[in-house]
């Protein structure tokens, strides 16, 4: 049984909802990785009071600290597009992103799409297209596609 390349393009409201549902997770790991490091990285610089003294800002500790959640964020969008094609708000709308033939995603592409993706700004971009592709899909030959419903 042959499977079928699904290439109907996903509507910009699906997209925005599994956008909003994404953004709680992106939250989510922000508020979490605060909540269980931050009094690791008072331990490691060796502040009392992080209000006070503004020059713990300036080590190379609390910049690498401070970029991590970022990484973070970023692993969760490349693993889930390459691993299962969709994160949790693209299946909750019933959404994958695929390569424009219609192949699941590679890392190469995963990684760029996701950085050029920052903050979702590029998918406003494709009420302007004709194929409803954002900026972060021209650029790296994916696509979003809405799944067809189970029967």
């Amino acid at each position: 049984m042959s499977q079928h390349i699904v290439t109907t393009p996903a509507p910009l409201s699906k997209k925005l909802g599994a956008w909003l549902y994404d953004i709680l997770i992106t939250i989510a790991i922000w508020f979490l990785w605060g909540l269980f490091t931050f009094p690791l990285i008072r331990w490691i610089l060796g502040v009392d009071d992080m209000s006070a003294d503004t020059e713990w800002k300036n080590s190379l500790t609390y910049q690498i600290y401070s970029l991590l959640p970022t990484l973070l964020v970023i692993t969760y969008f490349v693993g889930s597009h390459v691993r299962f094609g969709q994160t949790v708000g693209m299946s909750a709308w019933k959404l994958m992103v695929v390569q424009d033939n219609g192949k699941p995603i590679t890392l190469g592409k995963a990684l760029p799409r996701a950085l050029l993706s920052i903050l979702g700004i590029g998918m406003l971009f494709s009420v302007f297209n004709s194929k409803k592709l954002g900026w972060h899909d021209l650029a790296t030959g994916t696509r979003v596609v809405a799944l067809p419903d189970k029967k």
